[in-house]
């Protein structure tokens, strides 16, 4: 059996002790998403990367998943400011303080990419489209979230949109995985994404702000009963 896990920096696992540099020396086997893998006696392939806009994952994750068409997958979406283009170069993911591609970078956020309406919209399209590839080709999933930002103003933007709303209408939540919501002033009242959950419960963080071993410990252990369903129990 076989676990793909695709996201961003959070599942690649910079700054944990054994992938200090957020790519340098390949991603972490310290991750929630690895020690899923290792008590579930998966191998384990990493199809994130840091940086990763919501396009990129799924993409990363289809490609992974045709290589490996007996695989389970678990991907955590990350935040919707980041975009992802295909340039001359290849493909680069894209946010307003990016510095590859500054001019078009620039241009982009001016018009349309600083849009919460757009940024949104373009993130539940990933989320319906890797739904329906994982449905297509009967993977077994679960999606998580890095913070809970298209849940937490859902019914705000959902009520202004009624694009957004019908595509969040095809979204099937019962496959999803959520912290559980904070309880004390000043934290998320809504579920809650890893980043949130780790910064609102005090888990140390590296320099750049990302959740250390402590956090993914403690991540996996609440994961695991909801993966165990959605994930194991069906490969």
């Amino acid at each position: 059996m076989i676990l793909v896990a695709g996201g961003d920096s959070m599942v690649w696992g910079s700054e944990l002790a054994d992938s200090p540099h957020g790519g340098t020396n390949g991603y972490s086997r310290l991750t929630y998403s690895t020690q899923l893998a290792q008590q579930a006696d998966m191998d384990y392939i990493c199809a994130a990367y840091p940086g990763n806009a919501n396009n990129a994952i799924s993409r990363m994750a289809i490609n992974a998943c045709a290589n490996n068409p007996q695989c389970g997958l678990l991907v955590t979406w990350t935040y919707p400011q980041r975009n992802e283009f295909r340039f001359i170069d290849g493909w680069h993911s894209i946010n307003s303080w990016h510095t590859n591609h500054k001019e078009f970078s620039e241009n982009y956020f001016k018009h349309v990419g600083d849009s919460e309406y757009y940024e949104i919209y373009s993130l539940l399209k990933e989320i319906v489209f890797l739904q329906h590839y994982c449905e297509r080709n009967s993977i077994p999933y679960l999606f998580m979230t890095t913070d809970n930002h298209f849940y937490q103003h859902e019914n705000y933007v959902r009520s202004h949109d009624k694009d957004i709303d019908n595509l969040y209408n095809q979204i099937d939540l019962s496959r999803w995985f959520w912290f559980p919501p904070g309880t004390e002033p000043n934290e998320t009242i809504t579920p809650r994404g890893f980043y949130q959950w780790a910064v609102e419960n005090k888990y140390s963080m590296g320099p750049q702000g990302h959740p250390l071993e402590s956090a993914h410990k403690d991540a996996a252990h609440l994961i695991k009963e909801k993966f165990n369903e959605l994930v194991t129990k069906n490969l």
